[in-house]
This record gives structure tokens, C-alpha cells and sequence, in this order.
């Protein structure tokens, strides 16, 4: 069979103003190629005309004879049909359309690419969406939402109405370059107000909608006085098709999200549509988790209160406990106790946390008349304020102190008004329905302290009210003592030790004086020798007890792991020479910024328990590397002993508590101890072939370890 001429020069010559790829087939040879499938395919004009169709695809080809010959017996074939291009770039996926004309074949090319990009795509966005029940905060579920619509080279925005106005929350631009790429490393832009677009209005409206150019809603969101950088920002939008879909919760609409992508059209607006169920009931599993979070924090801070207030004396009692209690619930920045002076109708401050000494000073005794207090006490019901509603100098003051909202709720117990609780914020803020009931609940505890305190100044006199003040002295008293009892350790351990070392001291030198008249093999020798040893014994037991009597203040300065672990190693083996030791120290460890004799002293007292819990022999091992999570050094120390009794597990690191006949108890409360002083922790693994794993944490700055400020 000859090689067909192409059809240049009129035949098929009006096929080249299609925007559709189209070629023209005969004889199983390309007789007329248009542009658009030249540029489809990635070659020239002149290598596509007159090649083989087999040239292209070893599929299409046969197939397209197959059913060619069978259209020219009569029967029935179906003209489109899916099949794989041999393009320049690669393999690409195709729909044919296939047509006769006479003994020419014409062929319709559409590139499927954007079709399987979509699908899955789609098929990604649903796998988000049911990746998101079981998230516990509203801001982690819009989260994991924005970040996988990056990932999928999605632009999109989510909006939140605000009235007559629509707040940008959270917006991200996929910077398209080619019909196959996305990069994502699109622009980022929040908290930006605009407009009603056309879009947003029928999303909002009928749940979602589809529209042809984001570019253009962006545009009338924004509007014509809106200023830099959100105009520049949109700017960057291209004239991509978006679907806008509403975010509903509780029965009504909350937010809206768009999405946007070259391939998107009204055919995808049930997809985004479910996305954006699953993106409300995730939101609205989270709202209730939120919730229930935080009515059970509620409970429990006012469980907390109630057994603080059962056992308080006077008001002072309740209002430390009590005020970090509101500091950990309401995040505010100070919290006042104002009492009422009802026979001079002023309020005075009776506790504070938080206040400058100027404000303190200034709100110590003032006038009620006119003021916030005033309108809380008369109306019974917390509000709340901005800076600029005060007067001066109280206005003056807030800002002065970086306050912008204060809060005020009325202390009532029974009919009674007692007095008020102030809160200062530095944000601006609203109490939310829970939050008031919780701060009223603890309001009546704080008024029943108050009012407690002025009954009891009233009946002092009553002797079954002062024998309950005393019960409830001595159970507090038993709880300071158990409190302290580490404390108390401490104190008696340096006691202990300074009387005992100066006995000590004039032993030893009896000690020396005798073995000047001793001859060697007299049996005087022996014994001073046992003398000699128990002391010795007694000395190291006195060093141990001045350790743990020590204040922890660690001085920490970069220092080499490695050669702290050498040398306590070191200190530590010579003793057991059977014991082998293996060394696992990652080069990559940095220095880590530690007391090294304090730290020399810890990573010493766990070697030596470790070679002392082998006497028949084993391995030591040991091992440094950073840590797996955040800055820092992981140390380990494994012995092959026999392990440590489950019944004795909970007491390893108690004072004075040992197994070792010749143990003070006093190493692993020591080692403890130092970790504690550098920020660190310590843990114990037993592993099931035997032996122990003494694993310690070190983080790259020590934490301070001095009292916590109010």
C-alpha cells in the first residue's frame, strides 16, 4: 500500500481555525493535521502530516482500523472512546471522536489530562472532609482545611459576614504556571473587610454557587476605596472560575468558603458543596467538644473553689486560690476584690493580683456614686467596659497599665450585696453566657467568704465555731505538713550532717594516731582497719546527705555530653572490671547548657548503680543523641542486671530508700533532683529481656526553677 498524499491545499484547509485538535486519517496515515493538535502533541506540521497513526499510539491505531472496517459492514460502533497519545512530553490521555467521511477517518483530539487532574482532586477534597470528625477546636479544623486545600493547588478563601460587611478571615493564592503544575507557594492574607460580591450573595443565599471569574468578585469585594496591600494582594488573582459554598452550623449560616481552580465549573458544585458539610459538621462537633471542654474546666474550677472556701478562715484564704483560678479560666491580666462600705457607700480594695502599685494605691478607698460599681451593684449583673468609656483618671490609668476592657461582677450572697470582682483584659472582649454564670457561681463563694469573715468577727465568741476553726486548722495543717515533707528532709539531712562531720573528723584522726602504733600483723591492725572502713563508710553517707541538703541552683554553661559520660563512666567501672562497656554516642549531639558538677554528679550516681546492680558481671551501655522532639539531648544508661521488683518500682526515687546494704538511698532522689533543677526529666524502662534503661531528657535551656508570680 502507497503512502497517502496530505490534503494540503483546500480539502480540509477550514479545519485549522478550530480551536479543537483534529487530524484526518487514511489508510491508517495522517492526511491533515490542524495546529491546535500539533500544539497538543508537542510536534511539527511537517512530522505529523503523512506519519502513521501507529507512529503516535500502538493502541488507537488498530482499534480505530478495527472499527472502521467494522462501520463499513453496517454494524453499529460507538464513535467516542477513551485511548493514550504518544505526545511529545509523554504518554497523554485522550477522547476520541471518531467521524467518517468517505475513505478519510476525522478524528476530534480532547485532552483528558484536566479531566483525571479533577477527579482527583475531588477525590482528595472528599478524603479531607472525612478526615476532619473527631477534631477537638474549631481553629485545628479550619486548619487542617486550609492547609489541605494548599496541598491540592486550590486557591480559597473563607469568610465570616459581619452585618452589612463580609471579613476575609483567611485567604491563600495558588500561583498557577502551567495547565499541569500548580506551585504552592501561593500568597497568604487575613483579616481583610469587604463587600457583598454576586457570589457570596447567592452562596449565602442558596447554600452554594458557581461563578466564571474570581478575579472579578475579588474585585467587587474589595471595591474602589479600598487601599493597599489587600488591593495588591487580590490583584494577584487570575480570572479563574470559583464555587462558593455556605458553612452552616446550628441551624444557620456561619461562614462561607470559596475555592477556585482553572478547572472548576457548576458540574463541581455538588462536590464542594458536600466539602462544605463536612467542614460545618466537623465545625460543629468541635463547637460542642469546645464546649463541653470548657463547662467541665467551669466545674471544676468551681469544685476547686468550693473545697478551698469549705476550709477557709478569712476572705485571704479564698482569694489567692481563687484568683488563680480566674487567671487560668478567664486569661485576664489582674483580678480585684472591692468590698462595699455600706455605711459610707464607698467600695474599698481588699485584694488585688495584678495591679501596679499606682493603680493600687488609687483604687484603695473611692466614692461609689457614678461609677462602674455602682451600676453593677444597682443592677445585680456582670458587665463589661472599654478603656474609653471610663473617666479620667481611671481611663488615664488602664492605658497607662495596657488594660482595654475591664469586667465587673457583683458579690451577693443571699439578699446581700458584699461587694465586687474586677477583671482587666489587655484585649477587647465580651463574656460569653458560660462564662458569666461561672464567674457568678464563683462570685457567691467569694461573697461567702467575705460575709463569713464579718459574721465570724460578730460571734467570736462562740465556742462550736471556734472549735470548727480549729479542725479546720490542724486538716490544713496536715496538709502543709505532707506538703513540706521534702522540705523538712532537706533541713534535717544538713543538721545531720554537720553534726555528724565533726565527729567524724576527730575518729579519723584517732584513727592515724593508732596505726602509728600498731605493727601490721598485730590483731589491733584488723580492727582498726574495720574502724577505718566504717567510717569511711559514714563520711560518704555524710557527702550524700550534704548532696541532697543542698540548694539546687545550677549555674549552666555549654558543655560536651560526651565528656561528662566518659568521665563518670570512667569513675564509675573501674570498681567492676567484668563489666563491659559499650558506647553509643551520636556525633551530632550539641553541648548542652548545664551545671556540670551537678550534672557530672547524676550521670556518676546512675553508673554506678548500674555497675553495682551486675556483681557477676555484664554490659553497660551507653548512649547519647539529640532529642526526638524540640531542642536538646536524650542520655541513657542500660545495665544487664537482674531489674528492680514491680513492688519497688514507685519508691526508686523516694529519699533514704534503697535495696543495698551499704546504700544511703540517697543517689537516684539526688539525680532526680538535678534534672528537676535543669528543666529535665527522668524515666525508667525495664525491657523484657531484662535489665534496666535509666533515660534522661535534657532540654537546650535550662527552665527556671524559682516561684511562680501571681
Amino acid at each position: 500500500m502507497t503512502k497517502p498524499e496530505t490534503a494540503r491545499g483546500g480539502t480540509y484547509d477550514h479545519l485549522d481555525a478550530l480551536p479543537y485538535a483534529m487530524v484526518v486519517v487514511r489508510d491508517s496515515h495522517i492526511i491533515h493535521a490542524n495546529p491546535a493538535f500539533c500544539t497538543l502533541m508537542g510536534y511539527p506540521r511537517e512530522q505529523v502530516e503523512g506519519a502513521c497513526i501507529e507512529q503516535f499510539s500502538t493502541h488507537a491505531a488498530p482499534l480505530m482500523t478495527e472499527r472502521h472496517q467494522r462501520r463499513m459492514r453496517g454494524e453499529r460502533v460507538p464513535e467516542i472512546y477513551e485511548t493514550s497519545l504518544r505526545a511529545a512530553r509523554g504518554e497523554l490521555r485522550v477522547e476520541l471522536n471518531v467521524s467518517v467521511s468517505g475513505p478519510d477517518v476525522l478524528v476530534l483530539v480532547r485532552d483528558l489530562s484536566d479531566r483525571l487532574l479533577q477527579r482527583q482532586v475531588l477525590q482528595r477534597m472528599a478524603t479531607l472532609g472525612a478526615s476532619l470528625p473527631g477534631i477537638h477546636s474549631e481553629q485545628e479544623v479550619l486548619h487542617r482545611v486550609f492547609e489541605g486545600l494548599a496541598e491540592l493547588g486550590l486557591s480559597h478563601g473563607y469568610l465570616v459576614p459581619e452585618g452589612d460587611r463580609v471579613r476575609l478571615a483567611h485567604a491563600f493564592i495558588a500561583e498557577h504556571t502551567t495547565p499541569q503544575e500548580t506551585r504552592f507557594n501561593g500568597q497568604h492574607l487575613v483579616d481583610a473587610q469587604g463587600a457583598w460580591s454576586p457570589l457570596l450573595r447567592r452562596a449565602w443565599r442558596e447554600g452554594a454557587a458557581h461563578a466564571e471569574s474570581l478575579a472579578w468578585e475579588a474585585d467587587q469585594f474589595v471595591g474602589k476605596g479600598r487601599e493597599e496591600p489587600v488591593r495588591a494582594f487580590l490583584g494577584l488573582l487570575a480570572p479563574l472560575p470559583a464555587v462558593c459554598a455556605r458553612i452552616d452550623g446550628e441551624g444557620e449560616g456561619h461562614a462561607l468558603l470559596t475555592v477556585a481552580a482553572r478547572w472548576l465549573s457548576e458540574e463541581e458544585l455538588p462536590a464542594v458543596r458536600l466539602f462544605a458539610a463536612q467542614v460545618s459538621a466537623a465545625l460543629a462537633s468541635a463547637r460542642i467538644i469546645s464546649r463541653l471542654s470548657t463547662h467541665n474546666t467551669a466545674l471544676a474550677a468551681l469544685n476547686r473553689l468550693a473545697a478551698v472556701a469549705a476550709t477557709a478562715r478569712e476572705p485571704r484564704d479564698i482569694f489567692e486560690p481563687g484568683a488563680a483560678e480566674l487567671f487560668a479560666l478567664m486569661r485576664c491580666e489582674s483580678v480585684s476584690f472591692l468590698l462595699w462600705l455600706e455605711q459610707s457607700h464607698e467600695m474599698q480594695l481588699v485584694w488585688q493580683r495584678g495591679l501596679s502599685k499606682e493603680a493600687a494605691q488609687y483604687y484603695l478607698r473611692y466614692p461609689l456614686g457614678g461609677t462602674m460599681a455602682d451600676a453593677v451593684l444597682r443592677h445585680d449583673y456582670p458587665q463589661v467596659r472599654y478603656v474609653e468609656e471610663f473617666p479620667e483618671p481611671t481611663r488615664t490609668h488602664l492605658r497607662d497599665t495596657q488594660r482595654s476592657a475591664v469586667a465587673m461582677v457583683p458579690l451577693k450572697t443571699g439578699s446581700r450585696m458584699v461587694g465586687a470582682l474586677v477583671l482587666a483584659f489587655a484585649q477587647r472582649r465580651v463574656l460569653s453566657h458560660l462564662e458569666q454564670e461561672t464567674l457568678r457561681a464563683m462570685g457567691v463563694h467569694f461573697a461567702a467568704a467575705i460575709e463569713s469573715h464579718r459574721l465570724l468577727q460578730e460571734v467570736r465568741g462562740r465556742a462550736e465555731e471556734l472549735a470548727r476553726l480549729h479542725e479546720e486548722l490542724q486538716r490544713t495543717q496536715r496538709q502543709l505538713v505532707e506538703r513540706e515533707r521534702l522540705a523538712a528532709l532537706g533541713e534535717l539531712s544538713a543538721v545531720l550532717a554537720h553534726e555528724v562531720r565533726n565527729p567524724l573528723g576527730a575518729i579519723f584522726n584517732a584513727l592515724a594516731a593508732l596505726r602509728r602504733y600498731q605493727e601490721p600483723d598485730s590483731p589491733g591492725h584488723l580492727l582498726v582497719g574495720i574502724v577505718s572502713e566504717e567510717a569511711h563508710r559514714l563520711n560518704r553517707l555524710v557527702d550524700d546527705l550534704l548532696d541532697f541538703a543542698r540548694p539546687a541552683q545550677p549555674h549552666p554553661q555549654p558543655i560536651p555530653l560526651v565528656n561528662l559520660l566518659e568521665e563518670a563512666v570512667n569513675a564509675a567501672s573501674p570498681a567492676q572490671a567484668h563489666v563491659q562497656v559499650e558506647w553509643a554516642l551520636a556525633p551530632d549531639v550539641p553541648p548542652i547548657p548545664v551545671d556540670e558538677r551537678m550534672m557530672r554528679q547524676a550521670f556518676l550516681n546512675l553508673a554506678l548503680n548500674a555497675v553495682q546492680a551486675m556483681p557477676q558481671g555484664g554490659t553497660l551501655r551507653v548512649s547519647a543523641r539529640r532529642r526526638a522532639e524540640g531542642p536538646g539531648a536524650t542520655v541513657e544508661f542500660t545495665d544487664t542486671g537482674p531489674g528492680i521488683p514491680p513492688h519497688l518500682r514507685a519508691r526508686l526515687f523516694e529519699p533514704f530508700f534503697t535495696t543495698k546494704a551499704t546504700g544511703t538511698g540517697l543517689g537516684l532522689a539526688i539525680v532526680r533532683r538535678n534534672l528537676d533543677a535543669h528543666g529535665g526529666q527522668i524515666s525508667i524502662d525495664f525491657p523484657a529481656t531484662g535489665g534496666t534503661t535509666f533515660r534522661l531528657e535534657l532540654p537546650a535551656a535550662p527552665e527556671p526553677q524559682g516561684p511562680r508570680q501571681g
